[in-house]
């Protein structure tokens, strides 16, 4: 199998997490330049997204969320869903939570803060829009106490695969904006960054989003 992923993509940063915490033999492929005009990228996904999955027999599964479902389906030996049916609606509120209340209202803010007359009313109520999502998303952390460093049930899950990438846009929002105080109220978001680093397959995605920023940012100062 092959996964055409971007580094700093958030969506797919969550596939790759899957895929390394199952440790699968997948091989992670940059999209060719042209992918978002080529035909036979549009042939693998008519949305023309990344990621997409490509199987040894030339399917494709696009969508980063369906292809995470497939790899549990597919490759269960080393399950990130748990089995109690309660712990998994608790593992997808978690990712629902994550998606719908805080990347939601994180990504607005990117283009709030860069430009060159900032409309400080609307960072301020997008920011409060965000807090409240953070709220949220720290109250399913704090309740859980087996939860160890991980986002549910004291082991790598599908929920981690949703939060890294969230937590690391939150960190290069407070970067990118100078506002180092957004997480001061959350505490176990906050938290979250150090404790993936005992995952291995976790930390090795935050690693690949900090390089995808780190070449994201040079590309930008070359052509400004």
């Amino acid at each position: 199998m092959k996964l055409y992923s971007l580094a700093l993509s958030p969506f797919a940063a969550r596939v790759r997490a899957a895929i390394y915490g199952k440790d699968l033999a997948v091989d992670i492929l940059t999209p060719p330049e042209d992918w978002r005009t080529s035909p036979a990228f549009r042939a693998l996904n008519p949305m023309v997204r990344v990621p997409v999955l490509v199987l040894d027999d030339g399917r494709s599964i696009p969508e980063s969320a369906v292809i995470v479902e497939y790899l549990e389906d597919a490759f269960p030996a080393v399950p990130l869903r748990p089995d109690d049916p309660v712990d998994h609606a608790r593992v997808r509120l978690l990712t629902a939570v994550a998606d719908n209340y805080v990347m939601r209202e994180t990504f607005p803010l990117f283009g709030l803060f860069d430009t060159k007359t900032p409309d400080e009313a609307a960072i301020q109520a997008q920011l409060a829009k965000l807090d409240s999502g953070l709220g949220l998303l720290n109250g399913l952390l704090a309740e859980d106490t087996a939860r160890g460093p991980f986002a549910f049930g004291g082991r790598v899950s599908t929920a981690d695969a949703w939060l890294v990438p969230v937590r690391y846009t939150l960190e290069g929002l407070m970067r990118f904006s100078g506002r180092a105080h957004l997480l001061d109220r959350h505490a176990a978001v906050a938290g979250y960054a150090q404790g993936l680093r005992e995952s291995p397959a976790l930390a090795r995605v935050w690693d690949e989003m900090e390089d995808g920023l780190r070449a994201f940012m040079a590309q930008r100062a070359a052509t400004a």
